[in-house]
């Protein structure tokens, strides 16, 4: 659980950095969105695919 901690913290800083290095406040808010709507939705799936895989690996279903 940990490493998965520091991995999600790694993304958000390095998300973070690339957005202070745009200029305009339009070129902050078009990465925000777009990491909204496309990255959000990969972590929660990745997420349910490794719990659905150990839950499945637990009563020896895989």
């Amino acid at each position: 659980m940990a490493l998965y901690g520091e991995l999600t913290h790694q993304a958000a800083r390095r998300r973070l950095d690339s957005m202070a290095r745009r200029v305009s406040g339009t070129e902050r808010v078009e990465p925000a969105v777009a990491s909204a709507v496309l990255f959000e939705p990969v972590p929660r799936t990745l997420h349910r695919s490794v719990r659905e895989e150990e839950s499945a690996r637990r009563r020896g279903t895989e």
